[in-house]
C-alpha cells in the first residue's frame, strides 16, 4: 500500500462495504462543508448516522487508529454535522460512529465503534 491517501481510500471502501453489509444505507462519502467532512452519511434503519474512518498501515499497534478522534476532531465532525442538518433536515435520531481500519501487509482488520460519542446541542 502507497501514500496516506491510498491507505485512506482503502479503508473508506472497506468500512463502506461493512456498513452495507450491516444494513445501512449509505447516503453520502466524503460530504463537505467548506473545510468540513463527514466520511460517511449512512442511515440505520430511522437513524442518521454520522461515520468518521480512521485508517492505518500497521506499524505499532500500541495507537489505534480511532484515538485519532480526539475532542477537537469531535468538535469538527459535529460542526460538519450541523452544517449538514441544515441543508438536509433530519427530525430523528443521530448518532456518532467511528469505524477503524488497520492494514496490514497481508491482511485488514476493522474496528466498528457505534455510538463513539454524544454530541451536545444537536
Amino acid at each position: 500500500m502507497g501514500t496516506s491517501k491510498q491507505v485512506g481510500d482503502a479503508g473508506e471502501n472497506y468500512a463502506t462495504d461493512f456498513l452495507r453489509f450491516k444494513g445501512f444505507e449509505i447516503i453520502h462519502r466524503n460530504w463537505r462543508s467548506g473545510k468540513l467532512e463527514i466520511d460517511i452519511v449512512a442511515k440505520d434503519r430511522h437513524r442518521l448516522v454520522f461515520v468518521e474512518v480512521k485508517s492505518r498501515l500497521m506499524v505499532d499497534d500500541r495507537v489505534h487508529p480511532e484515538d485519532r478522534v480526539n475532542p477537537d476532531k469531535q468538535r469538527k465532525l459535529i460542526l460538519a454535522a450541523q452544517n449538514y442538518l441544515i441543508q438536509n433536515p433530519h427530525n430523528g435520531p443521530l448518532r456518532f460512529d467511528i469505524v477503524s481500519v488497520v492494514i496490514t501487509h497481508f491482511s485488514r482488520h476493522l474496528y466498528y465503534h457505534p455510538d463513539a460519542f454524544f454530541p451536545m446541542g444537536i
